[in-house]
């Protein structure tokens, strides 16, 4: 245990938003002090008076331990492995000779989600904590304090806090001083009593090893409207994060802040639709006290672009609230659209990592899916710095994988949701081996090759024919996504994904030295491969399923194996892009139709594909208006979604023509050969790599200017 014997301690009533003091004395100046602290949902943690990190929203989301998931939409039966995150903190330099008190403000996090019930009811229990501080003065003396019954709790200003819904104050219960030695907490009278001690979670607790979120940066919004006591703001760009209000002082005055992703000029009102609609309403409510103050929310985050305030306040300004993870990328070409595709991923992927989870977005569902992480992982991994997010979000899609049968949960941490066995399941090793291929680091592959062996093991037992046809009873088993016009066969998909296992087990046996049972995973190979040639082939056309939503493009992917020596599926996702001149693809189909067409030299119309301004294309998204990427192409749906994202990776390994040698991993043999492009009059950029820096400099021909540092 992290907390020796130190109490888990909770208020004694039910209270969504705690604060908890307690005082302890330090016998000379501290030399040393840290602080290992785990609050569950989110805390806050405070020392005489002042805040002691920048650090918001933590610790790091998990599954933290057993709960009761029979009302969920749909039925689980399977079996979870369970993390709590804690953090540790020097906090030597907050500490003084004598009197110290410490504080800890709690909020609901995903602990206790109880408002949102689309998953079903996912709740774990009331607001939490647990600390342990230790320290040694000048003289050498040590000391520690620790949470337990000695410590008191008041009820803080937040009435309500809500991870989708936002959150409400009333700011004349505010008590600035709460954290100070100087505070009355006398007793009751002043609103403090003491806390209640509990059992501590069964549960693993790790040293929280991933980027905390923090507010990044801030934003001076413009007004667009101005109504009275109505105002609305646009931020210039969609991002998650929070408005910060200044409030006058007129006691008992409320002020409502909404937020949305689109705004009607028209109407004059914002259009909620795609966050959340009418029915999760992202809204922060203050209650004015006598005194004028500050108020922003604590728990939680909003995915907007514009908001709206009524009530008398002035916007401070807004601050743009995710993971601290900085860009390692830089991309700029001659066409508007490829640069608008490289800003808008990289805006969209920052907006959905928040306590160590990538989201699908950042407002409605906020979850961790496991096809949209997957699909734009290698993206992510070129453009970010995103190492220790992956490896710990790998640390949830393992704490999902049921132990028995081997099935891969469609979010991580678990919190419900859709999805299929082949698209989200197989990031059990689409992780491990793009982390791996990235970073050259095989600890992923080493770590998890069991649970991508049951993985396999789990795919053949939903298969029939060869093809995987099922998932879960009374669950999901999707194919592609959000594809206009989907005729694209779900098992086709799915049984794509399972050859693609198949083969990456091979290959990561070989890599680590271990044995995968190689004569079953080829045969299973085999069988899946010629399941999908007798189902979806037309050898009259030399065609998968038509060729409809990037089917092509899926074969082609397995390799020459799958029986296409004649080159006429290739030919015909040419001919067919052709004739589009956009995309007809849904989240999975889009990044391998583009590769594709780059693979095949046709980098031209790999261009006019990606770059078309059709209802069906990001350059029609970039038309209305959008500065993140869209869940659909016809906008319906969110409007922060990095899923089709997942092709920006070939920015740079085709367009900049950035690539490792066949058979090296982390960046340590590369090959600089951008493809010919017609009509791309020049592009440049860079990443950084495990080996150093690479910035490439082409023309339209696919010359190439290179620099490596």
């Amino acid at each position: 245990m992290p907390f020796g014997d130190a109490k888990w301690i909770r208020a004694d009533g039910d209270c969504e938003s705690p604060q908890f003091r307690g005082s302890f004395s330090v016998a000379g100046k501290a030399a040393t002090a840290k602080i290992r602290i785990c609050g569950l949902g989110y805390f806050e943690l405070w020392i005489n008076g002042g805040k002691v990190s920048d650090d918001v929203l933590v610790p790091a989301w998990s599954d933290y331990h057993e709960r009761d998931m029979r009302e969920l939409a749909y039925p689980i039966r399977d079996t979870f492995r369970h993390r709590c995150y804690y953090l540790e903190y020097d906090v030597a330099h907050c500490l003084r000779e004598g009197e110290n008190v410490l504080g800890v403000w709690l909020g609901n996090g995903w602990y206790n989600q109880r408002r949102r019930a689309a998953e079903g009811k996912l709740a774990y229990g009331l607001p939490k904590l647990c600390f342990l501080l230790e320290w040694e003065t000048d003289g050498g003396a040590t000391g520690r304090y620790g949470s337990g019954e000695g410590l008191l709790w008041r009820e803080s200003e937040i009435l309500e806090n809500n991870i989708y819904f936002g959150e409400s104050h009333d700011l004349s219960r505010r008590q600035p001083d709460w954290a100070s030695p100087g505070a009355d907490a006398s007793g009751s009278g002043c609103g403090w009593r003491p806390v209640l001690a509990i059992p501590a979670p069964d549960t693993v607790f790790q040293l929280q090893d991933c980027a905390p979120d923090r507010a990044v940066r801030s934003i001076c919004p413009k007004a667009v409207l101005e109504d009275g006591g109505r105002r609305i703001y646009d931020c210039g760009e969609n991002i998650s994060g929070w408005v910060e209000l200044d409030l006058p002082g007129r006691a008992g005055a409320e002020v409502v802040v909404t937020h949305a992703e689109e705004y009607s000029a028209a109407a004059g009102a914002l259009d909620f639709d795609s966050a959340g609609g009418s029915g999760q309403m992202q809204t922060d409510r203050y209650r004015s006290g006598a005194e004028p103050a500050a108020a922003r929310p604590r728990f939680c985050w909003h995915g907007f672009r514009y908001f709206q305030v009524e009530g008398d306040a002035a916007v401070r300004e807004v601050r743009v609230v995710h993971a601290d993870h900085r860009a390692t990328s830089a991309f700029e070409s001659s066409d508007p659209t490829l640069n608008w595709l490289y800003d808008a991923y990289v805006r969209t992927q920052l907006s959905n990592i928040h306590g160590g989870v990538p989201s699908d977005c950042p407002h409605r569902e906020r979850l961790g899916y496991t096809g949209d992480g997957q699909l734009a992982a290698e993206a992510a991994m070129l453009c970010l710095d995103v190492r220790d997010m992956f490896r710990k979000w790998m640390r949830d899609i393992a704490d999902g994988q049921d132990p028995a049968s081997g099935h891969v949960q469609h979010t991580a941490p678990f919190y419900g949701g859709g999805g299929g066995p082949g698209g989200w399941g197989c990031a059990i090793w689409a992780i491990p081996w793009q982390y791996y291929r990235h970073y050259g680091d095989d600890a992923l592959l080493r770590q998890h090759l069991d649970g991508i062996l049951l993985w396999l093991s789990y795919m053949e037992s939903r298969s029939e024919g060869g093809l995987v046809v099922r998932e879960e009873e009374g669950g999901w088993c999707l194919g592609e996504w959000c594809a206009p016009d989907q005729t694209i066969p779900d098992p086709f998909v799915n049984t794509y994904y399972y050859a693609k296992g198949l083969r990456a087990a091979l290959e990561i046996g070989r890599i680590i030295g271990r044995p995968v049972d190689e004569a079953l995973q080829k045969a299973r190979l085999r069988r899946a491969e010629g399941a999908l040639r007798a189902a979806y082939f037309d050898k009259a056309t030399g065609s998968f399923c038509g060729g409809a939503n990037g089917a092509d493009a899926f074969a082609l992917d397995l390799g020459p194996d799958l029986g296409l020596g004649d080159g006429r599926a290739a030919k015909n996702l040419v001919t067919r892009y052709r004739e589009l001149g956009t995309l007809d693809t849904g989240m999975f189909g889009t990044d391998l139709v583009i590769d594709r067409l780059f693979r095949l030299g046709e980098g031209a119309l790999a261009l006019r594909v990606l770059t078309a301004d059709s209802e069906t294309s990001f350059g029609g998204m970039r038309r209305h208006g959008a500065t993140t990427l869209w869940e659909r192409w016809d906008g319906g749906g969110s409007h922060s979604h990095p899923m089709f994202g997942g092709v920006v990776r070939s920015l740079f390994t085709h367009i900049l023509g950035i690539r490792q040698a066949p058979g090296s991993a982390g960046f340590a043999d590369v090959l600089v050969e951008p493809v010919a492009i017609p009509g791309l009059q020049w592009a440049r950029g860079g990443i950084a790599t495990p080996c150093g820096a690479i910035r490439v400099e082409r023309d339209g021909a696919g010359a190439t200017r290179v620099e490596r540092d």
